[in-house]
């Protein structure tokens, strides 16, 4: 069976732009309530649904965590690529009702499904303690196959002290400073150089 993903009618976004957007509350209520679970076999090249995709960087000590994505990654057209996010697919594991349903004991505040996304996928991919996180831009491009199907939420993670990646087979990182990231921007990929744009005009 297909992986199901979260996806929003790619006419409900705004225009792509090679730019981050900075978010609002209207946009963020939009992805929160106007997407659906689909295949992931049949939108994976349908530009007329947008994959949502938590992309997190993580901030400590103004450094932020810079990863290479190596061949054993799943995603063939990322590889060897640089990048200062992380995140995957919203799957419908972390849809309200199923957290519910796993956690009924649960007593911090309810997350919505983009967070639930966004917290499991920090969990999966590092070793990571506590940590604090806002939501502040859509990565809404079409400049590649991969950009005409996914749409990024920029979220930044602050951790308290450096945290390392899960599996070192796929991914290489380690912190430096903003400044540094710039000297690598012709491999990062182009999610991250909208979000570097971002990160140094705010």
């Amino acid at each position: 069976m297909s992986e199901q993903v979260y996806c929003v009618p790619a006419k409900r976004l705004p225009s792509p732009q090679p730019e981050a957007l900075a978010l609002t509350d209207d946009l963020y209520t939009l992805l929160v309530n106007e997407g659906q679970f689909l295949s992931r076999d049949d939108v994976e090249e349908d530009p007329s649904w947008r994959q949502i995709i938590p992309y997190a960087v993580i901030q400590c000590e103004g450094q932020v965590l810079l990863v290479e994505r190596l061949k054993a990654g799943s995603e063939s057209r990322l590889h060897n690529k640089m990048s200062i996010g992380m995140g995957g697919h919203i799957n419908p594991q972390d849809h309200l009702d199923d957290q519910q349903k796993t956690d009924p004991k649960k007593t911090a505040p309810e997350q919505d499904v983009l967070e639930a996304a966004l917290v499991r996928e920090l969990r999966e991919e590092l070793v990571i303690g506590g940590f604090a996180f806002e939501a502040v831009a859509l990565i809404h491009r079409s400049e590649n196959a991969v950009e005409r199907v996914h749409t990024g939420l920029l979220y930044l993670v602050s951790v308290p002290e450096p945290v390392s990646v899960r599996e070192t087979h796929k991914l290489a990182g380690h912190f430096v400073p903003l400044s540094e990231v710039g000297t690598h921007v012709e491999r990062l990929e182009g999610w991250s150089q909208a979000a570097l744009q971002f990160l140094q005009a705010n």
